[in-house]
């Protein structure tokens, strides 16, 4: 559990560099999606592009690739950095819930290019505070932490506005928060960024040694040296989108396949999605592990 994979890891994608020193990802898109929802896919690859040197081919017979895949019930999930063979990148999008939107989408990428989760960072207490006390047991380790030894940070301060940092209600229960920052100005910032941030783009370029990275020239010795300082980005906050609310107090299950189908597969997160679409299936939920799944759109269609 890094927050950032290490320069010499495995499992870089770094088998296949094209003629211009970009690390290229072959990938394929075996998942139903619209022209919209394709639109939004290939944008958050070319975002990537634009500001890495991390290039995505589509896949014509190499061994290790990405796989999109839209399957109901799956949610938003993918592996952090390269396996061997098929990497499935799940981003389900449907009439009931979508994770085709930017944020969501870049999200998972950045997992399988090399990033883990902001807040897991080894640092992480000098930025925030987890209250346990306000997250299910369960659900703790979510919060888990990694130590200096065995992540790479790569000098880079923390980032609140991270598009890797969950939101401060992230597995809390109804009414709290599980995390809280240290300066209150970002309490309401971290888990709300549409689109990465500039250190977000920094530490990929990092893990795969890009000499040129956001536009401009990049030297990766320098920056771990501490000669060239890296800055502290504050990009405004962005506006989620609205979602869909329950209208009745009663207890059931607005959508019950989709909810049934969450539960029996362990990625029901009840203090997302419990008190407005699944909660008569909340009250015999199953812990879940790891899921990107509470950053679920719902369709109101």
């Amino acid at each position: 559990m890094l927050n950032a994979l290490p320069r010499n890891s495995p499992q870089k994608w770094s088998k296949i560099v094209d003629s211009r020193g970009n690390n290229v990802i072959p990938f394929v898109i075996t998942g139903i999606y619209d022209q919209h929802e394709l639109r939004i896919i290939y944008d958050a690859m070319h975002r990537l592009e634009q500001n890495t040197c991390i290039r995505f081919r589509k896949r014509s017979n190499e061994r290790d690739y990405i796989d999109i895949q839209n399957q109901a019930s799956e949610g938003c999930y993918t592996s952090v950095g390269r396996l061997s063979g098929r990497n499935i990148v799940m981003l389900e999008a449907n009439d009931i819930a979508t994770c085709i939107e930017p944020d969501i989408v870049i999200h998972e990428l950045f997992h399988t290019i090399g990033l883990w989760h902001e807040h897991m960072r080894y640092d992480r207490d000098n930025y925030i505070t987890v209250h346990y006390k306000n997250i299910n047991p369960m659900y703790q380790s979510q919060f888990d932490k990694v130590s200096k030894f065995e992540a790479e940070t790569y000098g880079i301060p923390y980032d609140y506005t991270s598009v890797m940092h969950y939101a401060e209600t992230a597995f809390a229960i109804k009414g709290k928060i599980s995390m809280e920052t240290k300066d209150p100005a970002y309490q309401k910032v971290i888990g709300h960024h549409r689109d990465a941030s500039v250190n977000d783009y920094k530490k990929i370029c990092m893990i795969y040694g890009c000499s040129k990275c956001i536009g401009a020239s990049f030297n990766i010795d320098e920056l771990v040296m501490g000669i060239t300082p890296i800055p502290i980005t504050k990009a405004p906050i962005q506006p989620l989108l609205p979602l869909y609310k329950r209208k009745h107090k009663e207890c059931y299950d607005v959508f019950p396949p989709f909810c049934y189908s969450l539960s029996q597969n362990n990625i029901l997160d009840c203090n997302f999605l419990g008190n407005d679409y699944c909660c008569s299936s909340c009250a015999s939920q199953r812990p879940i592990y790891g899921s990107d799944t509470i950053r679920f759109s719902i369709n109101s269609n």
